[in-house]
């Protein structure tokens, strides 16, 4: 049987495969949802089936933080599915604008996905400026 989370977690990787800019995909560490890129590129996946529009919240435990934040390569990005509405992905330093990375607690970012608009990503340290709907996987390729 084929698990939910591998579905939510191929809505970001075919977007990614159909892409011009992708060259290679492989797994990075044994860690569930944790991709390299194009060879350079780690990609942290987390994901939120609920149904949109609206807001979609991902939880970073004290340990998806540590590996995020220790990670040495310097092109690290969150990726966050929306449920069916949309995919959008971080760098790491603008999700350290939104949660303290370097804190053993877990911490919560919000994506609003709201239909017709762009996403508005926030966390309790701040809030990103507007991300476009069609940005992802430009977003982090580039």
């Amino acid at each position: 049987m084929i698990d939910h989370k591998d579905f939510m977690h191929g809505a970001a990787l075919v977007a990614i495969a159909d892409s011009e800019m992708f060259t290679a995909l492989n797994r990075a560490s044994v860690k569930y949802g944790h991709y390299v890129v194009n060879h350079d590129r780690h990609l942290f996946i987390k994901y939120n089936d609920g149904k949109g529009p609206g807001d979609y919240f991902f939880t970073f435990s004290a340990e998806d933080k540590k590996r995020i934040a220790s990670e040495p390569a310097p092109l690290v990005f969150a990726v966050l599915v929306c449920g069916n509405e949309v995919v959008t992905g971080i760098a790491r330093d603008e999700l350290s604008q939104l949660i303290p990375l370097t804190t053993p607690t877990s911490s919560t970012t919000k994506v609003a996905a709201h239909q017709g608009r762009q996403l508005r990503v926030s966390g309790p340290e701040g809030q990103l400026p507007l991300i476009s709907r069609r940005s992802f996987p430009a977003r982090i390729l580039a």
